[in-house]
Formats: structure tokens, C-alpha cells, sequence
């Protein structure tokens, strides 16, 4: 993630508890295999998972028999997904680095940027930067996958959500109060943190996140400006549930699947 505007520093240590009930990381990855049969035509042996995490998704697919990189500017969260994957012995390799510009010195046959995280890069300069960077990481007819956000579908401010577990070592409260700026196509969220151990308060921390929003033709002008042509957008539904249906206005939550120009 972008540490400028998502820090994932104290929150990397609860990211997991959280969306472990939030995300099928399983279908997701079912999901992603089924987007690869459909626009690359064959095997995704090579993947680039940009923004990666704690590398829930790298670890299914590396599981499943893709080689997988995983790049994120978060070393917390990246500590993690080292760990995880040392205690699988699944060989993956994780690399500190910023999505909008890097050099891996090979390529890839898809990248994936996959819930949020395509949204950390606010500026259009920093998009283009990204896109052209994954650009020059893909085989000639490789495929990028990631997801964004709607600016349409965005709900009324403030919009107040909270989420609650009890875990075996710690209970989590989350507090979240989202604005969203139809000027800037930005949106804020402020997290409140509550973790408790028994009757005493065991971490207590705020953190702000910024992401951007978008509509479909916005994207695809993007998309061409790097050298990409936008090859689908699919609504993503209540519950994480992914296909190939078209997205609408209210649909907050798309995923696009774009090709190189030349390919």
C-alpha cells in the first residue's frame, strides 16, 4: 500500500483477524483462475500480486501451483505474509516496494491488484506511473486484473460502520466514518481501534486511509493513456461474490481486466 495514505502499520497486526471474516480468499482465487481461462487463454504461471499484504491471495495461488511475486510498500505487513508462508514452506518470494514505479527485472504473465488497494494511488501521475510499470512487467499477451471503486455508488456522509470480534487471544471493536469528496473523487476513511484483553484495554490507536474513486470510462482513459485497452469490468456484489455481469451506477465495487495494446 501506498504509506502515505494507508498505513497499515498498528492495523497490519489485525488485518488478518479482520478480513478473515470479511473475504473468501479461497473464491477469490477460484475466482482470478476463472479470469485468466476467460482473457489469457492459458495458464497464469507467473504472477505479480502488487500491493500484496499479508499475502492471503500470493499464498492460495502459490498453493494452487502458480509462481507468484508479491510486492508491497508495507513492511509490516509484508513480515507477515513472510511468516505465513515459512510456516506453509510454500516458496514465494515477498519484495518491499512501492507500486507506482518498480523493477523486477522479469515478467510476468498477470498481475493482480486485488480489493482496495488499486485506490491507494490518488495522484493520476502515480496511476499512469503504476500502469506502465506493470506494463513493462507482463508477457506481450499477459493480462492485468485488479479491482476499483465507483465514486457513483459511493453512500451518503458520513457513513458510519463498525466492526466486532471475539478471538481467542484478544476481542477487536473497529470504528469507521467514511466521507467521500465528489470534487476530489476521494475518500476518507478514519479508523478507530479497540483491541481488548479481558476487561483491559490491550492496544488502542486511530488510523486515516484516502482512497480514490472512479467510473468506468475514466478507467478505460486511463487504461489507454499507459498503453492497456480495458478488455472487461464486472460488478462485484454483496459478499465479495465475483463474476462477469456488468457493473451498474450503484455498483461500488468493480473489477477490470485489461490487455496490453499490442497484444
Amino acid at each position: 500500500m501506498t504509506r502515505a495514505h494507508g498505513t497499515y502499520g498498528r492495523f497490519a497486526t489485525y488485518y488478518d483477524f479482520i478480513y478473515e471474516t470479511l473475504v473468501d480468499y479461497d473464491a477469490d482465487v477460484r475466482y482470478l483462475e476463472a479470469v485468466f481461462r476467460k482473457f489469457l487463454r492459458r495458464d497464469a504461471r507467473r504472477i505479480l500480486d502488487l500491493a500484496c499484504g499479508t499475502g492471503n491471495h500470493a499464498i492460495r495461488l502459490a498453493r494452487r501451483g502458480h509462481d507468484v511475486l508479491g510486492l508491497d510498500l508495507s513492511t509490516e505487513q509484508l513480515a507477515i505474509a513472510r511468516r505465513k508462508a515459512a510456516r506453509g514452506r510454500i516458496p514465494i518470494r515477498f519484495v518491499a516496494g512501492d507500486m507506482r514505479s518498480f523493477d523486477l527485472g522479469s515478467t510476468f504473465d498477470s498481475a493482480i491488484c486485488m480489493f482496495g488497494a488499486f485506490g491507494y494511488l490518488l495522484d493520476t501521475r502515480d496511476v499512469l506511473r503504476c500502469l506502465r510499470s506493470v506494463r513493462r512487467h507482463l508477457a506481450p499477451d499477459g493480462v492485468f486484473a485488479f479491482e476499483f471503486w465507483q465514486g457513483s455508488a459511493a453512500r451518503p456522509e458520513p457513513y458510519q460502520s463498525w466492526f466486532h470480534k471475539v478471538g481467542p487471544e484478544f476481542e477487536l471493536v473497529r470504528l469507521s466514518e467514511a466521507r467521500y469528496d465528489r470534487r476530489t473523487h476521494r475518500l476518507r476513511v478514519e479508523f478507530r481501534f479497540f483491541a481488548f484483553k479481558g476487561r483491559r484495554v490491550r492496544d488502542r490507536f486511530d488510523e486515516t486511509h484516502i482512497v480514490r474513486l472512479y467510473r468506468v470510462p475514466e478507467i478505460r482513459s486511463l487504461l489507454r493513456r499507459a498503453g492497456f485497452d480495458l478488455a472487461g469490468a464486472f460488478a462485484v456484489e454483496r459478499g465479495n461474490r465475483k463474476g462477469f455481469t456488468s457493473p451498474r451506477n450503484q455498483t461500488f465495487r468493480i473489477f477490470a481486466v485489461c490487455r496490453p495494446t499490442h497484444a
